[in-house]
């Protein structure tokens, strides 16, 4: 009787473990309080620029994420920049200060 509850509870706890770590795993995937909200133009679109916790920038259009930066993450916290090309297009940016680094990308949002 007693091995079998050791069992049990050895089992719940591991339980418990996995699935703490996937509910941690998900709400830690962007760092919110750095969000950006963006409107066009002409106010048709409104976009959020957000961060993972390596600095890659992520674009989200009504929730819906519209561009994943694919490179590698920085050390250093990192601001990237858009800019309004048309109603339609923007261009996210980001300059080093030492002005080593500099990456643009052009998304278009529909």
């Amino acid at each position: 009787m007693l091995k079998k509850f050791i069992i049990i509870t050895i089992f719940t706890i591991l339980i418990l473990l996995l699935l703490s770590i996937f509910f941690i795993k998900e709400n830690l995937k962007y760092e919110v309080n750095r969000d950006k909200t963006y409107k066009s133009p002409n106010g048709k679109h409104q976009i959020t620029l957000r961060y993972d916790y390596a600095s890659r920038p992520y674009v989200f259009k009504n929730r819906k994420l519209i561009y994943k930066y694919d490179g590698p993450g920085f050390n250093e916290t990192v601001d990237w920049h858009i800019k309004w090309l048309s109603e339609n297009e923007i261009l996210l940016y980001y300059h080093s200060s030492n002005k080593q680094y500099n990456e643009e990308y052009h998304i278009i949002i529909d």
